[in-house]
């Protein structure tokens, strides 16, 4: 056998080949389980490189340097994350802390009306409407749309009569427009 074959055979992995080790453990974790339940620190993955290498002070100092290097997020209780970015898990984190109150609406019961209306005016529209105190209960939810403006109602007959008001037509030619 050649001396290079065997002297390679007890040479540390390089820091990048223990960050695709790393890599391939958290990921098989997370296929299994859905979640990483085993590895918080260097020391939980050096089971798996002391297996394969000789058990040495440059060895640990590799692997550690690998996790470093990863900058893995991590969960609320410290297990390393592989299946997203510390910024996606930051993000997630954000959203979980400003929908805390928030409720979760269906608008399956609600027919869609679009204002079909210039962009510059769009915004104010909106302000106005938002304001007017009938239409709290004639929508659901009012936003502005790249060719108008959208609003969700559970009570179209009643919502286009009073916007007919306003944009002074019948409110029977908008309910005969759709057919």
């Amino acid at each position: 056998m050649p001396s290079s074959y065997i002297s390679s055979s007890h040479k540390n992995p390089s820091r990048k080949s223990c960050e695709q080790t790393i890599k391939r453990i958290l990921t098989r974790e997370f296929e299994e389980y859905g979640e990483n339940h085993h590895f918080k620190q260097a020391s939980d993955f050096m089971i798996y490189f002391e297996s394969l290498h000789p058990s040495s002070p440059s060895l640990t100092k590799q692997v550690q340097r690998a996790v470093s290097s990863l900058n893995l997020p991590r969960d609320e209780n410290g297990y390393f994350m592989i299946n997203k970015t510390a910024e996606e898990y930051k993000a997630e984190q954000e959203l979980t802390h400003l929908l805390k109150d928030s409720q979760l609406v269906s608008l399956d019961s609600c027919t869609p009306i679009l204002i079909q209306t210039e962009a510059w005016k769009r915004a104010y529209i909106i302000h106005l409407l938002g304001a007017c105190t009938s239409m709290q209960n004639l929508c659901s939810t009012l936003t502005e749309t790249n060719n108008g403006i959208l609003i969700y109602t559970p009570v179209p007959e009643k919502l286009i009569a009073y916007l007919s008001d306003f944009m002074q037509i019948e409110s029977d030619e908008i309910l005969n427009q759709d057919q």
